[in-house]
């Protein structure tokens, strides 16, 4: 049985790009095709150094693969790839 990918949405409470991303990937793990969480880069010392304002940030995996915009096509095709 092989597992899903990890989808990290790294952002704010209060950001409009940052819901739009959690938006689409809520969509894609709807579809049985991620797993995700929300990750608030305010409350953690380390992720707000390394990312400041550059927010969202989408890793898979632990691998940085998106910043600021994504759309359900291409979590979708980066999905495929690392998937087993």
């Amino acid at each position: 049985m092989s597992r899903l990918p990890c989808v990290q949405v790294l952002g704010r409470a209060v950001c409009g790009l940052c819901d739009e991303a959690k938006a689409v990937v809520q969509q894609v793990a709807g579809d049985g095709l991620c797993e995700w969480e929300s990750v608030d880069v305010d409350r953690d010392a380390d992720l707000l150094a390394r990312f400041g304002q550059d927010v969202p940030v989408v890793l898979i995996n632990g691998e940085l693969r998106f910043k600021h915009r994504i759309t359900a096509e291409g979590l979708r095709t980066v999905l495929r790839e690392v998937s087993c």
